[in-house]
């Protein structure tokens, strides 16, 4: 922030700029790797040699998006993108990947299966409570100082209490 600015409206804008380079770099990286490692170990990956191939394709789900920043506020979602998990139907005795026996497409059903668990399901399992666990640890002011460091980097005095 070392440029000097005529108008607040330019203070502003440069302000919000700043504020979602942070998100959407430093901030959205954290938040993927915290509910990465949650989903490691919460025990969506086995270490078994008698788990099936995994696709990795929720760990790669991990997205954070819907990002608005206003003048008073900030608000973004971490969520997993159903979109980036696929439903693959196998022949012969291979499994079904994301997809029942039928087969029938379940991928979008992936990450609340292994958040919450399955009950009367070929594979039963307790929830992984990934997602919940996330958020606990995001939630703790992580995020808040993470934000107020990049922006102090770029020149900004942030006060926190």
């Amino acid at each position: 922030m070392t440029k000097r600015h005529k108008t607040v409206s330019s203070l502003q804008a440069q302000l919000k700029s700043d504020i979602y380079e942070a998100i959407t770099g430093k901030i959205t990286e954290i938040c993927t790797e915290i509910v990465q490692d949650n989903v490691r170990d919460m025990g969506y990956i086995q270490k078994s040699e008698l788990t099936y191939d995994r696709t990795w394709e929720l760990l790669n789900s991990v997205t954070v998006g819907n990002l608005y920043v206003g003048t008073k506020q900030i608000k973004f979602e971490v969520f997993m993108d159903t979109d980036k998990i696929g439903s693959y139907v196998k022949d012969g005795d291979d499994w079904n990947q994301h997809a029942s026996v039928d087969p029938m497409d379940v991928s979008e059903y992936i990450p609340l299966w292994v958040e919450e668990g399955t009950e009367g399901s070929l594979y039963d399992r307790e929830g992984a409570h990934y997602m919940e666990n996330s958020h606990l640890q995001l939630d703790g002011g992580l995020l808040a100082r993470e934000l107020a460091k990049r922006l102090k980097q770029n020149g900004w005095k942030v006060i926190t209490t």
